[in-house]
């Protein structure tokens, strides 16, 4: 028996929490999500013509800005406890403030995230800074979805059965002109 073909997937994107990691492949006929819980992978499909709705959008990377503050907040602790050795303390003066310059570069950088919702699962993925690359997979998905649910409507359309058509009525004889003249028969 010959095995059957596996289409290759193709990498979309991913988005990253602080307890969960998203990757979102391309295939033939869905989006594959693989979500990573810890040690835990789970894999979901979001079909192109289950697909409801599929959103782009922009936002801030706040919480990618909060390593790097605790990291300035530790060295201006360090700088304040070697206040006696002002070499030592201008260095992690230096640290600290190249800290706080990339925490608020990482704050106000724009995330581009695109969200696809379907029947029973949801696919997004972030982009950081790659506002086209955000916008071709945006509307590669949409393009998509569009052409499988107009193939999906088209198919059903052909299996729908067309209901007979009634049959002709026989023809009906004039009305007379006035009430006295005899019906003709």
């Amino acid at each position: 028996m010959s095995e059957p073909l596996r289409h290759p997937r193709r990498y979309l994107g991913r988005a990253q929490t602080l307890s969960e990691r998203v990757r979102t492949y391309w295939t033939d006929e869905a989006l594959e999500v693989d979500r990573a819980d810890n040690y835990e992978i789970r894999r979901r499909r979001v079909f192109f013509d289950e697909i409801l709705l599929v959103t782009l959008h922009s936002t801030r990377g706040v919480l990618v800005s909060i390593l790097p503050l605790f990291l300035a907040l530790f060295f201006v602790i360090m700088a304040l406890a070697l206040r006696d050795e002002p070499d030592a303390s201008r260095v992690f003066w230096l640290l600290a403030a190249f800290f706080v310059a990339s925490a608020v570069g990482a704050a106000l950088a724009p995330v581009w995230v695109v969200t696809v919702y379907g029947k029973r699962t949801r696919a997004r993925m972030h982009f950081r800074m790659r506002q086209r690359k955000a916008r071709e997979v945006y509307a590669e998905i949409a393009q998509a979805a569009a052409d499988a649910q107009r193939a999906l409507a088209l198919r059903l359309a052909a299996e729908i059965p067309k209901p007979p058509l009634p049959p002709i009525p026989p023809e009906v004889p004039p009305l007379p002109l006035s009430d006295s003249d005899p019906p003709s028969l």
